[in-house]
Formats: structure tokens, sequence, C-alpha cells
């Protein structure tokens, strides 16, 4: 007969995150697993909100202010998508919770929800002054863990797609 343990790892698909950005001040992210692409909404949110965002940025003259709105602008968009997250299902990564040699220390996202396509999403932080985050695409399947790394070459390039959908108006 199967411990407790085992029965919940063979019946959940499950996610092992670690977070590889030293860069990252604080290096710490607010993470959640969703069923749907974030991108896409956000797209839609900032197509929404579009001539308001515009109009608000032509309104400032200060340079260094206009670039601190773009900023707040970024981050109170693609944070607002987390509020339909519960508060059960957001945790804090760590390089701390993340250790590679063990997966008995470590952050485990598990859930008994369908399998499939999952986001493995992050809520902005900030490296280098610029908004930055994660969105990125898995399959998960019940009983296997699926291994997700934060790392610099899969950061989601929000400021480039705010600065074509708002500045560039494509």
């Amino acid at each position: 007969m199967q411990d407790r343990p085992q029965r919940w790892k063979d019946s959940t698909w499950q996610i092992h995150p670690r977070l590889n950005m030293p860069e990252l001040k604080p290096e710490a992210v607010l993470c959640a697993v969703l069923d749907s692409d974030p991108v896409e909404q956000f797209k839609k949110q900032l197509h929404q909100n579009r001539e308001r965002f515009r109009k608000e940025i032509e309104a400032e003259m200060e340079p260094l202010r206009r670039e601190l709105l773009k900023k707040a602008q970024i981050t109170a968009t693609w944070d607002g998508l987390f509020r339909a997250v519960h508060g059960d299902q957001v945790f804090l990564l760590t390089p701390e919770s993340t250790p590679k040699e063990s997966l008995t220390k470590a952050t485990l996202v598990s859930s008994n929800s369908p399998a499939g396509r999952k986001w493995f999403t992050t809520k902005i932080s900030y490296q280098d002054n610029a908004p930055t985050c994660w969105c990125i695409p898995n399959e998960v399947s019940v009983g296997k863990v699926t291994e997700v790394e934060l790392q610099n070459q899969n950061r989601f390039n929000i400021q480039h797609l705010y600065h074509q959908l708002i500045e560039e108006g494509q």
C-alpha cells in the first residue's frame, strides 16, 4: 500500500521552479501557475487603456516622471491579471526555496486540477530599474515533475510589448 505523499504525487501534476537571477534585487518573485496565457489578457488590457495611457504620458512634461509613469502603467496592468488568482495559489520564489540538489527542500507546485498547458507566471519585479517578469508555458502531466528555471534568457520582454502597443500603436 502506498503512503499518502506518494499517492498525492502519483495523482497530481507538479512544477519544480528555480530562480536563477542573481541580478534581480531583491532576488525574489511572486509566482502563480495559470491555466491560460496571460500575455493575451495583457495585450487586451493595453488596447483597452491605450488612449488613456497615451494621454497620461503626453501630459507629463518631465522625462524622468514620464518613464516612471510608463513603468507604473506596465506594472499595474500586468499585476492586475493576478486579481483572479486565489491567495493560496500565489507563492514567493527565492533562490533559497529552489535548491538544485534536492526536491525535498524545494518549492514544488502541485495540483490535482486537469493537466495540460499551464503558464508559470510571475508578478513584476525590477532588474536594472526596469520591470521584468516571466511567463513560461509548459505541458504538465499527472505523476510527473516539470522543471522550470527562471533566468535572464527566458524573461518576458514586457517593456517591448508595451512600447509596441502603446507608443507605436501596433
